[in-house]
């Protein structure tokens, strides 16, 4: 969502971008008027350094073209860029260049894109701090109320000279495809994961209303040197953008296999491991307000405290806001650990009873298990029932050749509890209307 997020954004800031130097380009030509106007503005407003090599339009086609834009990476960060691409194509309703209500683009097509998103070793990431830059922000315009002991004749100011502000220049882009790469790269881990992705989306405005119709984003993927990782499908519907720090939008899709080492932080703290997880949000943000929204979190080869829980689905409520989400993480665990609660009593079990055993760690079969308990313990030695119950219920790898007759656990249990009468109580020995009566309950 970060990404979907941050490519929204920057997409929005290209295509002001363009609004505004189409409007120039026939006084100071576009490339100057884009690098010695526009940016050093938006550096002024956002700190964010853009440069562009070249940007043209031909008039008879109706095309405009950008090459080699790029915007630098905030400060604090390794990577020096944080977006390129080599060059866009649009298709321009030349009309709407005089008309301006809006400027349309049929089409934008993006070639050699790449967005850079960092987490530095403070933690923080760099879209994060992108987003945060582009909100708006509120002047304070409060009075002093502080009292004055004296007053004292003051000078009146000459009128200052009123600055006249550039009214944003209406842009709608009906299409835009981009070949875009996303580098994911780590600083504190020392790790970059590159995703090849196609973004689609239509509809996109640089001057929201409430009129417009809603903004529709696809992302499509995988990871760039193996097909079959993170492979992404991420889709977002999107209302007119009017307040864009409260946002309404539904976001669903998938970003299947990816790699296990992004939750082994939070899966270690909890005793827990795993293979590669999948992520498949189903988001609804209403003004700014999460409702109704999940993440749904599958895990492979999951393991607590090295019991074998296997493929594992976790269902993460979100709440709160867009700016203030709350994920609960540790409700949802807790309730994992209680569903698994058997498999993992018998994992910690198991491992406890080999140490007493003197049992060294690794695979244990079911046979070796038996044959350390039946020498030590002179019960269970004579007592085939108990040795049926025990292969029923503790973990370890059945050998090949195992005679085991993987009678149901409830049966197993009652043909241990009469044996074990039967040895114990003079008046179930030879009752065979007792054990009959017994066998009966736990034959249900």
């Amino acid at each position: 969502m970060k990404t979907l997020g941050t490519i929204l954004i920057v997409l929005f800031v290209i295509v002001a971008l363009l609004g505004v130097g189409l409007q120039m380009f026939l006084t100071k030509g576009l490339t100057s008027a884009l690098n010695q106007g526009v940016f050093p503005a938006v550096k002024a407003m956002y700190g964010l350094e853009m440069s562009i090599t070249n940007a043209s339009v031909n008039v008879l086609k109706g095309t405009a073209e950008l090459q080699g834009f790029a915007v630098r990476n905030l400060k604090g960060y390794e990577e020096p860029y944080l977006l390129t691409f080599d060059d866009c194509l649009m298709e321009v309703d030349m009309m709407s260049l005089i008309r301006r209500d809006p400027i349309l683009i049929n089409r934008a097509e993006a070639h050699g894109a790449v967005l850079v998103v960092e987490r530095n070793s403070d933690r923080k990431f760099n879209v994060k701090e992108l987003a945060d830059a582009l909100k708006p922000v509120e002047s304070s315009t409060a009075p002093d109320t502080e009292p004055e002991e004296k007053a004292e004749p003051q000078r009146v100011p000459a009128p200052e000279k009123e600055v006249a502000k550039t009214e944003p220049v209406p842009v709608h882009i009906r299409r835009i495809i981009a070949d875009l790469r996303v580098l994911y790269s780590d600083s504190k881990r020392d790790r970059e994961y590159p995703l090849d992705l196609q973004l689609k989306a239509s509809d996109l405005f640089t001057v929201p209303e409430k009129s417009q119709p809603n903004s529709l984003i696809v992302l499509r993927g995988s990871l760039a040197d193996d097909s079959n990782s993170f492979a992404t499908d991420l889709s977002a519907v999107l209302e007119p953008l009017t307040d864009p720090a409260n946002p309404t939008f539904n976001a669903t899709g998938s970003i299947l296999d990816i790699d296990a080492e992004f939750l082994e932080e939070l899966l270690s703290k909890n005793d827990m491991e795993s293979g590669v997880f999948s992520i498949k949000p189903s988001i609804t943000c209403n003004q700014g307000r999460l409702e109704g929204s999940d993440i749904d979190l599958v895990i492979k080869d999951l393991k607590i405290y090295n019991a074998e829980i296997g493929e594992t689905k976790l269902t993460l409520p979100i709440t709160g806001t867009l700016q203030k989400p709350w994920i609960d993480l540790s409700g949802t665990l807790s309730s994992l650990f209680s569903e698994q609660a058997l498999n993992i009593g018998k994992a910690v079990g198991l491992q406890e009873l080999k140490k007493e055993l003197g049992i060294e760690d690794g695979a244990i079969t079911q046979q070796t298990l038996m044959g350390q308990l039946t020498n030590r313990v002179e019960e269970i030695n004579d007592s085939p029932a108990l040795q049926e119950l025990i292969q029923q219920i503790a973990p370890g790898t059945q050998p090949t050749n195992s005679t085991s007759t993987n009678q149901p656990i409830k049966k197993a249990i009652g043909n241990a509890l009469i044996e074990q009468l039967e040895q114990n109580v003079k008046e179930v020995e030879g009752n065979e209307a007792v054990k009959d009566l017994l066998r009966g309950f736990f034959n249900k």
